[in-house]
């Protein structure tokens, strides 16, 4: 079953880049979410020949490379200690996002807000600003992927920078996981989403913590998720993840089955 508009992040895979591009094909994902913050991928890297090579790589296996991931967790946003070699790192591969025309990268942020008084981190709000000029300027957008951050807090946050190029992308199994409703505040959100990273979860209740499952066995309501996305006329690609599994490739082709049922017919 080849639906273009479900991708695959090659990492979950748990192949070398190369085979796991293949392997995306062979399983009839067109689209492909890779990491490329640190390895062969990374930006220093990577040659200007090396991005041309991995751009045909991935058309020969019939893969579209739609999106990049920025994940640098040990360098914070709001922390002022570590905040200007994220931002380096981060604007590194928005760079290579453009030479390889790839117009979406994506990045857990964290919190970027206070826990307690719900205000925005001021070194937060700096970074995202000066990011997103950069990606700006360069036609790529900057999809954040906050954690425990409840909708109306981000959206608070993308209303404050007010830049095109940040935008969000929407994964709904970590707010579950962490006990937040992710369809809260979506109606706000909706039209910010660059990217969905398809996640299932259970989730959190009290002082424990969800786990990541099987799309469709846990409590993410994808339904009506796609349905608040499609009346935004939001119809983006979608990135199928499975980061914690001993039999990614199954849990992948089963997830990618159900997620097509809760698709909406008009999504491309």
């Amino acid at each position: 079953m080849n639906d273009p508009a479900i991708g695959v992040d090659i990492d979950d895979l748990r192949l070398e880049t190369k085979t796991a591009l293949r392997a995306a094909g062979e399983l009839g994902f067109r689209l492909a979410e890779l990491a490329t913050v640190a390895g062969d991928l990374a930006p220093r890297n990577l040659s200007r020949s090396g991005r041309r090579h991995l751009i045909r790589l991935a058309d020969g296996f019939g893969v579209k490379i739609t999106a990049l991931v920025a994940d640098l967790p040990h360098l914070r946003l709001t922390d002022p200690a570590s905040v200007e070699e994220r931002i380096a790192r981060t604007c590194d591969v928005l760079e290579l996002a453009r030479d390889m025309e790839v117009r979406v990268v994506s990045a857990a942020v964290g919190r970027l807000t206070d826990a307690s008084s719900s205000t925005s981190s001021p070194h937060a709000l700096e970074a995202l600003h000066r990011i997103g000029e950069f990606a700006d300027a360069r036609g790529v957008c900057f999809a954040i992927r906050p954690t425990h951050e409840r909708g109306d807090r981000i959206a608070d946050v993308l209303d404050r920078l007010r830049c095109p190029a940040i935008q969000l992308c929407l994964d709904p199994a970590e707010p579950i996981m962490a006990g937040v409703n992710p369809l809260a505040g979506l109606d706000r959100l909706a039209g910010d989403v660059a990217l969905v990273h398809a996640r299932d979860a259970t989730a959190g209740i009290d002082d424990r913590v969800g786990r990541e499952v099987v799309l469709g066995e846990g409590d993410v309501d994808f339904a009506s998720l796609f349905a608040a996305l499609d009346a935004a006329d939001h119809h983006g690609p979608i990135i199928l993840r499975r980061t914690d599994s001993i039999a990614p490739v199954d849990d992948l082709q089963t997830g990618r089955t159900n997620l097509s049922r809760f698709l909406p017919p008009n999504w491309v």
